[in-house]
């Protein structure tokens, strides 16, 4: 089935099988005084939805083609605020990215041009911003260039860069013609590894780059989509600082007009799959593609059998669940120069059962409605965190940006979970880590990226839509330096908040409470790493590390071992610490007691009886036999402590 631009609405009402609102998705932009044009754009500028100030909210980065660089700063749901940051646009502006690039945990932001213009600016205190891009070694290079894509390609712990140049040559033309690696090195500088890294093998026109881990070794490899003659690459990471191509092996060295690549798991089986968009016009006329990945590692490609051979000029793509049914949905930006003024797409996934194979099936315009535009880019968020995945669309010419707010496809609250990830070990931004989040018997697995389709960049936290349950039954997180953290039971909404952040190696120290052992009884304690080589410390000291009497708390003093389980039976003072590498990760403290302080009257048990002593000796001012806060005095917060534990016993 070819789609053209007439939207065929026929087909589509029975595919939102529960939805009660008129209109789901309303621009919301006008309301909020976001006016962002791309005037003299040819094939369309950078937009980000990440959280740069880190506030929990997602925030607005567009590009354009001339005047300065703006951002719009979310105001936690109501409305946004805008902010300029000191570059000045001379053409038409590419990469619009914020990450942390110097690893000191806020979001620095990286720029690129469609000339070959590069500038990086640090974050110093989120509203001030130092140029620094004399100190990268970064080549200022006068060729076009399209689409950049970041990740720790060496596992060294930071961000390294990719930069695609959109110039194809049979020639062996000089470097400045190629795509080109910049390993970081660290304080914003780098090291151009492109010819030993066999990365810039080709001259090819390439739109975008994205890194994943093909074949989940622990590496991160690198996708490369190319319009004209050039054929698609997938270079594989070697391990050692070089990659190979091996995209005719696994069935993605396909010649098309690729505009966009973006990653997801349309179907849940827990491998990657790829949408690569397609201009269908000029040499090679294909139709955008979905390349449904398998256990073997092999492409297959299958965009005819589910609906989406959309045979038009289209550009960005992003994979979202607007409906929260669990399956990802599709929106694919349109502009065709020849036919301007044309739909975009957004196709929602039938999801699949024993009857029902996977499908996609065009919105009706009571979810999304008609909107003729000549768009670009695309990239997703919440903005006002009600569940709902929202989505902003960034033009060329005289088309504002849209920003498309999603009410909701049912009356009742979203059940859906965000998760944000924080690096200790890896990147500080846990790009190349995978997420997965098992509810209601389904299972979704995801990928994180810095730079994904064509010139978006998507926010900080990824979206799991969780169906009918607000249950999250196992949330896994497995990052690049191979640690692994795994969280159980959470109820969203209860004692988990929907949108949270997870820091790397975290789970591994559960909290462990403070035990009283009545006479020789023992308790076994246990850290909980999910990953092999972790390193266990356990330390010991009878007393509390504050009550030293100096002025700095002093550190646990007595090494007790390096399992990762103890069993315990003396009073004292109990730490033991998690690391990987020799980067520690996490702690956790407990004290142990052997008598069980507040039972004044020794018969193993916090009761009236003790109640009674309390009160008789209540407004003791000097020499007070009872005094568990030592203040000097028998008082209100003593008998307020014995409250507390009353009924507790050995």
């Amino acid at each position: 089935m070819k789609y053209v631009a007439v939207r065929i609405c026929f087909l589509i009402i029975s595919s939102i099988p529960f939805c009660l609102k008129a209109q789901i998705f309303t621009n919301s932009a006008p309301q909020w005084g976001i006016t962002q044009h791309n005037w003299d754009g040819v094939y369309g500028s950078g937009v980000s939805t990440l959280d740069w100030n880190m506030d929990g909210w997602d925030d607005l980065t567009f590009g354009n083609s001339s005047g300065t660089v703006r951002t719009f700063i979310n105001n936690q749901g109501n409305g946004f605020t805008s902010l300029y940051l000191p570059i000045m646009q001379q053409t038409e502006s590419k990469s619009i990215m914020w990450l942390d690039i110097d690893g000191d945990g806020d979001m620095d932001f990286y720029y690129t041009d469609a000339n070959g213009r590069t500038e990086i600016l640090e974050n110093v205190s989120d509203t001030l911003f130092i140029n620094v891009t004399a100190l990268t070694n970064i080549a200022q290079v006068d060729v076009e260039t399209e689409g950049s894509s970041w990740a720790d390609y060496d596992n060294d712990g930071d961000l390294d860069l990719y930069i695609c140049r959109y110039y194809e040559s049979a020639e062996d033309l000089s470097s400045e013609y190629r795509n080109v690696l910049m390993r970081n090195d660290g304080d914003f500088q780098f090291t151009d590894v492109t010819i030993q890294s066999n990365t810039g093998i080709y001259t090819r026109s390439s739109f975008q780059s994205i890194w994943y881990d093909w074949d989940i070794d622990g590496f991160q490899d690198l996708f490369i989509i190319n319009d004209k003659d050039g054929r698609n690459t997938l270079f594989h990471n070697q391990q050692n600082g070089q990659f190979e191509d091996i995209a005719h092996q696994v069935g993605l060295d396909i010649i098309m007009d690729a505009m966009s690549a973006s990653l997801g798991d349309y179907n849940s089986d827990g491998i990657t799959d790829i949408f690569i968009s397609d201009s269908g016009a000029g040499d090679n006329p294909q139709g955008s593609k979905l390349f449904r990945g398998t256990q073997s590692g092999v492409y297959i490609e299958e965009s005819e059998l589910l609906g989406l051979d959309v045979f038009n000029w289209c550009w960005a793509a992003v994979w979202m669940d607007i409906d929260n049914d669990t399956d990802q949905d599709v929106f694919i930006a349109e502009h065709s120069p020849l036919i301007p003024y044309l739909e975009n797409y957004l196709f929602e996934n039938s999801g699949s059962s024993s009857s029902t194979p996977f499908e996609f099936n065009v919105v009706s315009t009571d979810v999304y409605d008609t909107d003729l535009l000549n768009s670009h880019t695309v990239a997703s968020g919440d903005f006002d965190r009600n569940g709902w995945i929202d989505f902003v669309v960034h033009n060329t010419g005289n088309h504002k940006a849209r920003v498309w707010m999603n009410a909701g496809f049912t009356e009742d609250a979203a059940n859906y979970t965000q998760i944000g990830i924080i690096g200790q070990h890896s990147n500080t931004m846990g790009a190349g880590s995978w997420i997965e989040v098992s509810a209601g018997g389904v299972t979704q697995l995801k990928s994180t990226h810095c730079g994904e389709n064509y010139l978006g960049q998507e926010g900080l936290y990824e979206h799991f839509g969780l169906g009918e349950t607000s249950f999250v039954d196992s949330l896994k997180i497995e990052w690049p330096s191979g640690i692994i953290d795994k969280y159980y039971s959470l109820d969203i909404g209860n004692d988990t908040e929907p949108r949270s952040l997870y820091t790397e190696g975290y789970s591994a120290c559960p909290h462990v409470s403070n035990t009283v052992l009545c006479d020789s009884e023992t308790v076994t304690v246990s850290a909980t790493p999910f990953w092999e080589d972790a390193e266990v410390v356990w330390s010991y000291q009878e007393t509390a590390p504050q009550d030293s009497g100096l002025d700095e708390i002093q550190p646990y003093e007595i090494l007790l071992s390096e399992s990762i389980e103890m069993t315990l039976t003396n009073s004292g003072f109990y730490k033991y610490t998690v690391s990987h590498q020799g980067t520690m990760l996490c702690e956790s403290s407990f004290q142990i007691t052997n008598e069980l302080i507040g039972d004044l009257t020794g018969d193993g048990v916090i009761g009236s009886a003790d109640m009674l002593v309390i009160i008789a000796e209540y407004g003791c001012l000097t020499n007070c036999s009872i005094d568990f806060n030592s203040n000097g005095s028998t008082d209100i917060n003593d008998l307020l402590f014995l409250l507390a534990i009353f009924g507790e016993s050995c």
